[in-house]
């Protein structure tokens, strides 16, 4: 059985609002700003959770996953 790595209450905001979005774009609230929206982000680049695209971010195959 596989298990997520935990992740913050800011990434699950993200993530499960990309997926809900039609065009799959991960946009972080007004809220989040500075350094917290850089380490969200950064976070979830790094597990290819989402990718840059057009100026902002996408959701991946990976992302819809978690």
């Amino acid at each position: 059985m596989d298990t997520l790595p935990k992740i913050s209450l800011a990434q699950n905001l993200l993530l499960r609002t990309a997926a809900r979005r039609t065009d799959g774009r991960a946009i972080p609230p007004d809220t989040l700003r500075g350094g917290a929206r850089v380490k969200v982000l950064t976070s979830l680049l790094q597990r290819g959770w989402i990718e840059p695209a057009d100026g902002g971010h996408l959701l991946t195959a990976a992302g819809y996953a978690a």
